[in-house]
């Protein structure tokens, strides 16, 4: 049976994920959360949730991983009523005439195909169950203007994870399933922490927001929180942009 309130949150160790996780437990949510190569953060989020985080090894480009991330969450915790899959790459700048197989590849990799074949183990568990269930794909502001400079692979990759969205939620709207993919804008996170950290850069960035400032991981966190409490399930399908208002052009 599912277990009341048991959301898998991918990428769930650090950045936005991490965030979504941590809100997620004060908001009365057990989590499974992901950790890669490094298990150090994961273990550190474990220890402070007095028992409502649990880690588990996740490769998102390794097929068989993903079937025994979400296998071994099933076995220790029990079947997961919502699920966000945070985890993602991006690989920085690289110019068009520039690109090479793997740096494609492997962000298409991560980036799309992993959050498939999440999303698919995921239904396929809330189908069986006939218990329904809510998907958040976080994708990015990215796809809705074809990337920053040089970023064309990256919003790509986002692109296609709005579009599988929309058809997810087409598809497994029968079966009580809602999706969303929620669209971030630039947010402070370890990822963009080289980069807000010149002030140039930060500046220029935040002249292209249309509030004028970069996001906290709460601002994201706390309306993902509403969408997995199913209290918008009829809006299922929806794009949503968390990006401080949109891009000045």
């Amino acid at each position: 049976m599912i277990k009341d309130n048991l959301l898998v949150v991918t990428g769930g160790n650090r950045g936005i994920g991490g965030q979504i996780a941590l809100s997620a437990v004060d908001a009365g949510w057990r989590v499974a959360i992901s950790f890669g190569r490094n298990r150090q953060l994961a273990d550190e989020m474990v220890a402070g949730s007095n028992g409502k985080i649990r880690a588990f090894a996740l490769d998102v480009a390794n097929p068989d991983s993903v079937t025994k991330f979400f296998a071994s969450i099933e076995a220790e915790m029990g079947l997961p009523r919502a699920l966000v899959t945070a985890a993602g790459i991006d690989k920085g700048p690289r110019s068009i005439a520039e690109f090479d197989h793997d740096f494609v590849h492997s962000t298409m990799t991560v980036n799309v195909v992993g959050l498939i074949l999440c999303c698919r183990e995921f239904a396929a568990r809330a189908i069986k169950q006939s218990e329904g269930g809510v998907v958040v794909n976080i994708s990015s502001m990215a796809a809705t203007v074809g990337g920053r400079a040089h970023k064309t692979v990256y919003a790509a990759s986002k692109g296609a994870v709005d579009v599988f969205t929309i058809g997810a939620a087409k598809e497994l709207a029968p079966y009580g399933i809602s999706v969303f993919s929620v669209r971030p804008g630039v947010t402070r996170t370890d990822m963009t922490g080289d980069a807000l950290a010149d002030p140039a850069t930060k500046a220029a960035i935040e002249a292209s927001i249309a509030c004028g400032k970069v996001a906290e991981p709460v601002d994201i966190a706390a309306p993902v929180i509403e969408l997995i409490s199913g209290k918008f399930n009829y809006a299922s399908g929806s794009l949503l942009n968390f990006g401080g208002g949109g891009f000045v052009i």
